[in-house]
């Protein structure tokens, strides 16, 4: 550039400059108006110079930039597309409706180096931008993201913009779809691993991706969903070529859940590795199949107090409220054995069990213990989404044990006490407007007045950790049943 400026100088002095000379200084033209004039020549010389390209045959550079794109790149174009050439926002291939074997683009942009466009055959690709493209991806699609140094990336840059992921099983049904805001990849030659780097959305909720995999057979996975205060960590061992390891942690909320797995003929088999919700430890295991999904999962969890499921930040409730769990291609069998804080003045223990089948999710036969009282157990239970409306319907059973502790329990007035064995009824809860309404009320086989119906509206806010008032409600329904 600047032997450039000093040959236009050069060029100015011996031609227009002269002008002073010859005309006895009549004619004058300023230093800055030379630089003003050397700017202006200089860069309509840049613009001629980066339309060159424009010169080239159409057939030639279709042909050139699909090799390079191949070979460079391993983005391989079907030969149907539309391309022209941009020197805006710097000098590009514009390629209109292209294919590729897992994708379709809408546009896709070649930034082409700038060094010698005299020479057509020295042209030299710098980087690529993927836009509104839609990728469809089988789970061996994406096989390769877990194999060696043999697949690397290309050593240049791919960037995504604004495309979805099609993530699809082997039935070609579509399971999840991945909204890409933007994403990146590349193998980096110094650090010798490939590079993905996304951001994007998925089920609604905002996340972004980080992937490494290193030539030693390490990965190295972070995700973050700040919506849901997720953070997953996952570190990975190829070990043979039918056995692989690693450590994962999944930090949510207040909690850290860790644990060691190892994958074989695409079978997960996991355990916990100190893992703790909120301050209460956790144990489990479980064994999980990656296609279809289906997972069998059984949870330990110690000193926890069980009147927190309940409360609406926690992270069961707010699993359930992200619709995860809502896919007809997931399957999933939990039981979740809880012993409880002393600090729970409700639950000694719990057994909640949770089943997923065909997008329909219940919590049958679960049962929340009280030692000294009884028990509450769980049946024809129902989880759906309707209308914007999470709701949950089941059919609750109370069996008391001793109604007498019961009673000192609730503190309730000696006239006022009946002798009640078990209770009956349905709830519909719902999880979103943290609305609960009581139907179907039967206390040891007997029917309850319109009288009662109205005291359990109290219940409504589902603030059920309010010991006080919910003590006071329930000597009052007490106190309305005639036995």
């Amino acid at each position: 550039m600047k032997q450039i400026v000093k040959n236009f100088n050069n060029l100015i002095n011996k031609t227009i400059f002269k002008l002073k000379n010859k005309t006895n200084n009549k004619f004058h033209v300023s230093t800055f108006n030379k630089y003003i004039i050397t700017t202006i020549i200089i860069l309509f010389t840049y613009i001629f110079y980066l339309l060159i390209p424009l010169l080239y045959d159409k057939n030639w550079i279709q042909n050139k930039v699909v090799t390079k794109l191949g070979n460079e790149f391993n983005i391989n174009l079907s030969n149907s597309f539309d391309i022209s050439y941009r020197i805006l926002p710097k000098p590009h291939y514009l390629i209109r409706d292209s294919k590729i074997s897992l994708a379709e683009i809408k546009t896709l942009n070649v930034f082409i180096s700038q060094n010698n466009f005299f020479n057509k055959d020295s042209i030299r690709i710098n980087e690529v931008v993927i836009e509104e493209a839609n990728f469809s991806l089988l789970s061996n699609n994406l096989k390769p993201l877990y194999k060696d140094s043999e697949n690397k990336f290309s050593k240049k840059k791919i960037k995504i913009n604004n495309s979805n992921i099609f993530l699809k099983d082997n039935l070609n049904e579509v399971i999840s779809i991945i909204k890409i805001s933007n994403a990146f990849l590349f193998f980096d030659e110094k650090n010798l691993f490939n590079l993905f780097d996304l951001n994007g959305e998925i089920f609604n909720i905002p996340f972004t991706l980080n992937y490494q995999n290193t030539i030693n057979s390490q990965k190295n996975i972070n995700i973050k969903a700040p919506d849901l205060k997720l953070k997953i960590i996952d570190k990975f061992f190829k070990k043979d070529e039918d056995l692989k390891s690693g450590m994962n942690n999944i930090s949510i909320l207040n909690s850290s859940i860790n644990t060691k797995y190892s994958i074989k003929d695409q079978i997960v088999i996991f355990q916990s590795d100190g893992s703790r919700i909120y301050n209460s430890k956790i144990d489990y295991n479980g064994q999980l199949a990656i296609n279809p999904f289906d997972l069998n999962l059984k949870i330990n969890l110690y000193d926890y107090k069980i009147s927190n499921l309940f409360t609406p930040n926690s992270i069961i409730y707010e699993f359930i409220k992200s619709g995860l769990l809502f896919n007809e291609n997931i399957s999933v069998q939990t039981l979740v054995n809880i012993k409880s804080t002393k600090k729970d003045k409700i639950f000694n223990e719990a057994k909640l069990e949770l089943k997923v089948l065909n997008g329909k999710i219940n919590f049958d036969k679960s049962m929340f213990i009280n030692n000294n009282i009884g028990l509450l157990e769980v049946s024809n239970s129902d989880l759906f989404l309707e209308n914007d409306r999470l709701i949950l319907t089941a059919n609750l059973s109370i069996d008391i044990k001793d109604i007498d502790k019961l009673y000192s329990f609730l503190n309730t007035s000696k006239n006022s006490r009946k002798n009640i064995r078990n209770i009956k009824l349905n709830i519909i809860y719902d999880l979103l407007g943290d609305e609960i309404a009581f139907k179907n009320i039967k206390i040891d086989e007997n029917k309850v007045s319109d009288q009662f119906y109205n005291i359990t509206e109290g219940f409504n806010d589902t603030n059920f950790n309010n010991l006080t008032k919910s003590r006071r409600l329930l000597n009052e329904l007490i106190g309305l049943y005639e036995g």
